[in-house]
């Protein structure tokens, strides 16, 4: 008797164990079943509405004109040469090309073409590729095609993951586009190098002719010549003089 009483006992804390397990299965489960039913998300790298740096160019600007005769006057540049960054910084965002609705038996989406909405990614989704705009606060995610077409169907979030809700959204009107706009605005960095030669005129009763030589990051230098050479070299500037005087100068670079 005592046996079949153990047994019986055993058989319950069994039962117990295989329900109590079954209970815990069902998360599990789910968990499956939502993987199944959701797509992965590609992350754009740039958060929706943030400005990045898309391009910076370096660019030298040489003001200088050989084999010509030129004239500059007391206190005015000869030669320069200036080497400076500009960087670019772009924001890209959705933008309507109309005023819109997507309609269904829910509450209906409106769609401003004066608002801007966001592309934070991408879905694959029945072999078509998608980007997932967030129509502004709300839970909704609507899914665009890379020719601005919008689907009817809208998303949501599931985790990091989107589901795709059955309900179908009818788009008005039906020429309604969701088109990706990038605005760019420039800035201009200091200079990073360069150096500007200028006439300073005559001195010493007009025995020598004055220039100053400026490179970028150094102090002025003042740089001397008698009125009476024809030729002369200014940290590599070839210059032929043709007349010298008080308030201009004529020369020819080589």
């Amino acid at each position: 008797m005592k046996k079949i009483v153990a047994l019986l006992t055993i058989g319950i804390l069994s039962a117990c164990t295989y329900a109590h397990n079954n209970i815990n299965f069902l998360p599990f489960r789910n968990q499956v079943f939502t993987f199944w039913q959701t797509d992965s998300i590609f992350y754009y790298d740039n958060k929706a509405n943030e400005e990045f740096l898309s391009e910076s160019q370096t660019i030298v600007e040489d003001k200088i004109e050989r084999g010509q005769v030129l004239i500059t006057h007391k206190g005015e540049t000869m030669v320069s040469s200036r080497t400076y960054r500009t960087d670019y910084y772009s924001t890209e965002s959705i933008r309507p090309n109309k005023n819109g609705i997507l309609d269904s038996v829910y509450s209906p989406l409106r769609i401003s073409k004066n608002a801007s909405y966001n592309a934070f990614g991408e879905v694959t989704h029945d072999g078509k590729t998608y980007m997932l705009v967030r129509e502004g606060k709300s839970n909704d995610i609507i899914l665009v095609t890379p020719d601005g077409e919008i689907y009817d169907h809208i998303g949501r979030m599931v985790g990091n993951r989107l589901i795709v809700l059955d309900a179908l959204f009818y788009v008005k009107p039906a020429d309604l586009r969701m088109v990706p706009v990038v605005d760019t605005r420039s800035e201009v960095m200091e200079d990073s190098a360069g150096y500007k030669l200028t006439y300073n005129g005559l001195i010493n009763n007009g025995k020598d002719i004055v220039f100053t030589y400026q490179e970028h990051g150094f102090k002025p230098e003042e740089i001397r010549f008698s009125n009476c050479d024809e030729k002369i070299n200014i940290h590599g500037l070839n210059i032929d003089i043709i007349n010298a005087g008080e308030d201009k100068i004529e020369y020819i670079i080589k």
